[in-house]
C-alpha cells in the first residue's frame, strides 16, 4: 500500500525543468531542491535516479549532478552502494544547526545594523510585515518565503561576502527545519518570533549593532527550543 501511495504521489508531481536561463544544473538542482524542501519527497525517502529523469525531463547525468550539489547542502544524504535518499534530522543534528546558525546569523544582523542603508531598512520592514500575515492567515509556505525574503536581505546587506557564501549551505538546513515544524507553531511561539524580529529592525534602525545581534540570539534561542520540541514529538 506505501509503494502504490507514493507511486500515485509521485506521478501527480509536477517538476519538468524548463529550459532556457540558467544552466541545466542549476535549474535541476532548484527544482529537485523545491521538491525536498516542499515534503513532495518525504525525509528517508530513496530517490531513484531514472523516476526523477522522468518526472524532470533531463538526462541522468543532470539528476546526478543535481544530487551531489544537494548533498553539500544537506538535503539528501548519499550512501555507496545503496544511492541517494532525502536527509533526515536528527536531534543533535538539529541542536548543531542551531548553535552554528546562533554564530553567523548574528554575526551577519550585527553588520547589518552598520551598514544598511534606508531603502534596505524598507524592505526587512515589508518582509517582517509579510512574515506577520502569513501567520495571521494560516499559511505556513508564505511563513517560510518571508523569512527566506527577510534573511537574503541581511546577508546581502551585511558587507562580507564570505559570511553570505558560508549562510548558503546553512540556510538550505534552516529552511528545511522550518518547512518541518512552521506548521506545528503555536499563537504564542509564533507572537514571540514576530517581537523578536521588530527588535532586530528596531536594532538595525537604530544602526545598533548590539542590541541587534541580542536580538537576533534570542530569537533564534527561541526557534532552537520550539523545533527541538516538536521533533522530539514528531
Amino acid at each position: 500500500m506505501t509503494e502504490k501511495l507514493t507511486a500515485n504521489r509521485r506521478s501527480q508531481l509536477t517538476l519538468k525543468v524548463e529550459r532556457g536561463g540558467r544552466t541545466l544544473r542549476e535549474r535541476t538542482v532548484e527544482v529537485l531542491r523545491r521538491a525536498i524542501l516542499d515534503f513532495h519527497f518525504r525525509p528517508g525517502e530513496r530517490l531513484i535516479e531514472r523516476e526523477l529523469c522522468d518526472l524532470t525531463g533531463v538526462s541522468r547525468t543532470s539528476v546526478r549532478e543535481a544530487l551531489r550539489q544537494l548533498d553539500t547542502e544537506g538535503l539528501v544524504t548519499i550512501t555507496p552502494h545503496v544511492g541517494p535518499a532525502v536527509s533526515s534530522v536528527t536531534m543533535d543534528e538539529a541542536r548543531e544547526i542551531y548553535e552554528v546558525r546562533a554564530a553567523l546569523e548574528s554575526l551577519a544582523i550585527g553588520l547589518c545594523a552598520q551598514h544598511a542603508s534606508n531603502d534596505e531598512i524598507k524592505q526587512l520592514d515589508v518582509a517582517i510585515k509579510n512574515y506577520q500575515k502569513a501567520i495571521e492567515a494560516k499559511d505556513p509556505q508564505g511563513v517560510i518565503e518571508a523569512l527566506d525574503e527577510y534573511y537574503a536581505i541581511v546577508f546581502a546587506t551585511c558587507g562580507n561576502e564570505l559570511v553570505a557564501t558560508m549562510s548558503q549551505s546553512l540556510r538550505m538546513r534552516v529552511r528545511y527545519l522550518r518547512a518541518a515544524t512552521t506548521a506545528h507553531h503555536t499563537p504564542s511561539w509564533t507572537r514571540q518570533s514576530v517581537a523578536n524580529y521588530r527588535r532586530m529592525l528596531r536594532a538595525i534602525k537604530q544602526h545598533d549593532p548590539d542590541a541587534a545581534q541580542a536580538a537576533c540570539r534570542r530569537q533564534i534561542e527561541h526557534a532552537a527550543k520550539v523545533a527541538l520540541k516538536i521533533l522530539a514529538t514528531a
